[in-house]
């Protein structure tokens, strides 16, 4: 049977991703009665593909393979951004995004701290450790979908709010520490240039462009020439369009483009002609463009979860250490959720939520990008163990992440209708 199969792996392998992409269509039906968890349920049929001798991708054997992994990984992110970015219909603000503002400035740096100082303690050298602590710090918007915000119109909560809004916005502002572990891999670190150019040009040109890229899309968009006001016919091509366009023209500058396609899908929300998105009768293009985004998001999301299931199988699996083990646990079960919640104190909401909001720090693709694009820029004498370690965190994450979010977060929203009001307008972050 297994002659059988690989005889004919191409085939195969579009069998196996089709059956998984139909799983995707299954999910919202399952869920109404059980939580299941699809991600690691794709991992392990990566796994078991590779143990069956499908061939695989390693970043660790090529740079051809890692420049395949990089760009993989940058799509998925980006277009998880765009939907990450109109999924939220409230509008940002010192006081509305309170909870948001307090996990990037205080839980990031104090994450990334911690892992700096675990990967030094597993042997790492200070370039690898801040490399770990940077890939590792931010939340990922790809794989938290369980647990953020519905869509434009539906009902949200604090905790998903904060949530959905952390992860569009950390891992840009992740970059400037990715930057600085890739300048001390080649010994060009300077504290002038990376508090200059990395952290304030970077990130206000990403935010600057992101900006101008929403409203001007937005303004052709619901003229009389746009897709908006001519049948909407288009919202998959006008949402990659404005995605790639962000992310372009920001990388082309050498600004943070992962900022970039996250302001300017908040800009897009915020010009277009209800701003907050929550009348009954609002135009119907802001929901049919983050279900685009969404779908595109989930095809991405299978593929690359297969593939990470081919390289746990087929190398790191027999390379992970106790040591690996005590970090990762240590990451999702105290470091995330200890700094989480001293960034909360003091917030106006009950401890169960300020948990939930400090808990649900999921790792993902957002990591894998980060160590591809890392490893292509750098020269980190120790990458192999920064796959090793942040592979071990991504597959803890996803196995106990996810599979607690259908108890804490899906029976409560399944319980409100769709529709309803956003609770957030009485109840601001």
């Amino acid at each position: 049977m297994i002659d059988l199969l690989l005889s004919n792996p191409v085939a195969c392998a579009y069998a196996l991703v089709g059956f998984a992409l139909f799983g995707l269509t299954l999910q919202p039906g399952l869920a109404r009665r059980y939580h299941i968890n699809l991600p690691i349920i794709y991992i392990a049929l990566g796994a078991l593909a590779t143990l069956l001798g499908f061939p695989y991708i390693s970043p660790l054997s090529s740079e051809l393979q890692a420049q395949i992994i990089t760009h993989s990984s940058e799509l998925i992110v980006i277009i998880s951004l765009t939907a990450a970015g109109l999924a939220i219909d409230l509008k940002a603000g010192w006081q509305r995004w309170h909870a948001t503002w307090r996990l990037l400035g205080i839980a990031m740096p104090l994450t990334i701290l911690a892992l700096v100082f675990l990967g030094s303690w597993t042997g790492l050298g200070l370039a690898g450790a801040l490399l770990l602590g940077a890939v590792l710090a931010p939340t990922d918007p790809v794989l938290a979908r369980s647990v953020q915000v519905g869509g434009p119109g539906q009902s949200e909560d604090p905790t998903r709010i904060a949530l959905t809004s952390e992860a569009g916005l950390n891992d840009g502002l992740a970059f400037p520490f990715v930057w600085a572990a890739i300048a001390l891999s080649l010994g060009t670190f300077d504290w002038v240039d990376f508090l200059a150019y990395d952290v304030l040009y970077r990130v206000g040109a990403g935010m600057a462009i992101g900006w101008g890229v929403g409203w001007l899309i937005t303004r052709i968009l619901f003229s009389k020439f746009g897709d908006a006001k001519n049948e909407r016919s288009s919202p998959l091509i006008v949402m990659l369009a404005a995605t790639l366009i962000a992310y372009g023209l920001a990388e082309f500058v050498h600004a943070y483009g992962f900022l970039s396609v996250f302001i300017a899908a908040r800009s897009g929300r915020k010009h277009s002609p209800d701003p907050e998105m929550r009348s009954a009768d609002e135009p119907a293009y802001a929901r049919e463009a983050h279900e685009s985004a969404d779908q595109f998001e989930g095809i991405m999301m299978v593929i690359l979860l297969l593939w990470f299931g081919t390289f746990v199988a087929a190398e790191l699996w027999t390379q992970w250490r106790w040591s690996d083990l005590i970090i990762a646990l240590g990451l999702i079960l105290i470091v995330r959720p200890v700094v989480g919640l001293l960034a909360l104190i003091g917030l106006d909401c009950s401890f169960k939520e300020q948990f939930k909001m400090a808990f649900f720090g999921i790792r993902g693709m957002g990591t894998i990008f980060y160590i591809a694009y890392a490893q292509t820029h750098g020269a980190f004498e120790d990458i192999d163990a920064v796959w090793r370690i942040a592979g071990l965190c991504i597959l803890l994450s996803v196995l106990l992440h996810e599979s607690l979010a259908g108890w804490l977060f899906n029976r409560s929203r399944l319980a409100i209708p769709a529709g309803e009001r956003s609770t957030s307008e009485t109840h601001p972050v």
